[in-house]
């Protein structure tokens, strides 16, 4: 997912493949998904969490192609608050995968996962409202706030790859809690 979202946002590749790649890169996490319903699958309350972590993938998976779309017309408002929908959805995806991790964690005495899980996400939503503040800030020095709405789209769309970087800071630590999370998975289905 971060890749196919890094490719978006450096626009590299042809843009109708960045547009299918993109709502295809959480089919791994969809598949995820539905391994971890049979982690107790008489327990009502952790299908009914693994749903809405579900459906929240389900909507951000949706909303994915407004990015390409947005960054190759920036000034159409409808493309721009679908990306920036798809922006809040992502981090609300990527923080329910952390809390998820938390509570398979929970279910299985692994407290350093646990303690990870937390971590990664109150960091996924610490790195998202720094990103957020530092171009608020950096538009603000610029004069660009009193520009108008278009006058912003068209800064974020031409961000430099740098700043952009910034937008992809939450996945590593989401990855990371989602890989310890599978190494305990497998170390149960080996015991």
């Amino acid at each position: 997912m971060a890749a196919l979202h890094a490719a978006a946002l450096a626009r590299l590749g042809p843009a109708a493949w960045v547009v299918t790649g993109l709502p295809a890169s959480f089919l791994p996490l969809a598949w995820g998904l539905w391994l971890m319903m049979s982690v107790a699958p008489d327990d009502a309350r952790w299908r009914s969490r693994v749903r809405r972590v579900g459906w929240l993938t389900l909507i951000t998976a949706w909303l994915s192609p407004f990015l390409p779309w947005w960054l190759g017309v920036p000034q159409l408002d409808y493309l721009a608050v679908n990306a920036g929908l798809h922006y809040l959805l992502l981090i609300a995806c990527l923080m329910s995968l952390n809390g998820l991790a938390a509570a398979y964690a929970a279910r299985t005495g692994d407290t350093a996962l646990r303690r990870e899980a937390f971590a990664g996400l109150w960091m996924v939503l610490w790195l998202s409202l720094c990103t957020v503040g530092v171009l608020l800030w950096l538009f603000h020095r610029a004069g660009l706030l009193g520009a108008g709405l278009p006058a912003i789209l068209r800064e974020l769309a031409e961000l430099p790859r740098e700043a952009q970087s910034l937008f992809l800071l939450p996945y590593a630590m989401t990855a990371y809690v989602l890989w310890r999370a599978k190494e305990t998975g497998f170390k149960r289905a080996a015991e």
